[in-house]
């Protein structure tokens, strides 16, 4: 978990106090790593992405899409040069599977790869067309669900470090039609000429489940500018100095004003998910409602819960 903006957009918390201090909820973002049963990182090591193909054109050409929307989407996870992951097909029936070591031997020196990324059994459905509304106009997307068989395997140490079963529903947008309509004839066409699209669209799936991937999440302290002990700790969190900054929060959730001691209650709980430590932050968050209950502590608390380990 790493913040990667901060910003002083302030809202009032809804708080309604009699006193002076009004605090103030302080918004930040933060970077969460989404949890993955498998990550493959490239580093120093070469790879390249082997898709299978029936004996025909068509399935040839799509297999190379899937092959290189792979390939590319794993160099823009991992941050290396377009082209340092390779991209080939092979037909379907050369394939057999990982434990036939002596062809992955000769696919491993074909392609100068030591990982090889293998699909398989690569499935599409019919397309289909899902209409939506936004703004209340109508929005077309070609639906094609997907299924496909994923190898990751060490061709140095003929090891197969992961396999799955990748399923997923394609979704792409449908513009609008030349004349700005979407008669049937021009939706029919454009997934027609388009089916690739669906093809590198897969790949980059692939690629995205066996990638490190991180998803923005809006956070909130609350703060008493005017106030040097809570603007200071909130200072320590903005600079990552999560324990320093709950050291200053610490006596400020003793005070005899609830609402005071419930705010930073709330404050400890945040530095205790940023720290990692989910069942401490769920202890304060306990706390903090019990002192003072208002909205933002509810929706952390079912967030806590949420993450916490059955």
């Amino acid at each position: 978990m790493r913040i990667i903006q901060r910003y002083g957009f302030m809202a009032l918390l809804g708080l309604l106090l009699a006193g002076c201090a009004t605090p103030q909820a302080m918004l930040f973002d933060v970077d969460v790593m989404q949890p993955k049963d498998f990550t493959f990182e490239v580093m120093d090591q070469s790879a390249s992405v082997v898709a299978t193909y029936n004996k025909n054109s068509k399935d040839s050409l799509l297999a190379a899409e899937i092959a290189r929307g792979t390939a590319r989407a794993i160099e823009i996870y991992n941050a290396i040069e377009d082209g340092s992951v390779g991209a080939f097909t092979i037909p379907a029936e050369e394939y057999s599977g990982t434990k036939d070591t002596l062809y992955l031997e000769q696919l491993m020196l074909a392609t100068g790869s030591h990982y090889l990324l293998l699909l398989s059994d690569i499935e599409t459905e019919d397309l289909r067309v899902a209409r939506s509304l936004q703004g209340g106009s109508p929005m077309f997307f070609g639906r094609m669900p997907v299924k496909a068989h994923l190898d990751i395997y060490n061709a140095i140490s003929e090891e197969t470090v992961y396999s799955k079963l990748f399923k997923d529903t394609l979704m792409i947008r449908i513009p609008e039609g030349p004349d700005g309509s979407y008669t049937q004839s021009y939706v029919a066409s454009f997934l027609k000429e388009n089916d690739s699209l669906f093809m590198h669209l897969l790949g980059r799936k692939i690629a995205e489940s066996i990638s490190t991937t991180w998803e923005t999440e809006e956070w909130m302290l609350v703060d008493y500018p005017s106030d040097e002990k809570w603007h200071s700790a909130y200072k320590n969190a903005m600079d990552f100095k999560w324990e320093e900054a709950v050291k200053g929060w610490l006596p400020l959730a003793e005070d005899k004003d609830s609402v005071k001691a419930s705010c930073a209650a709330f404050n400890i709980a945040v530095a205790c998910q940023m720290l990692g430590n989910t069942e401490l932050a769920l202890n304060w968050i306990d706390y903090c409602r019990k002192k003072y209950d208002f909205s933002e502590a509810g929706q952390l608390q079912k967030y806590l819960r949420s993450k916490a380990v059955k």
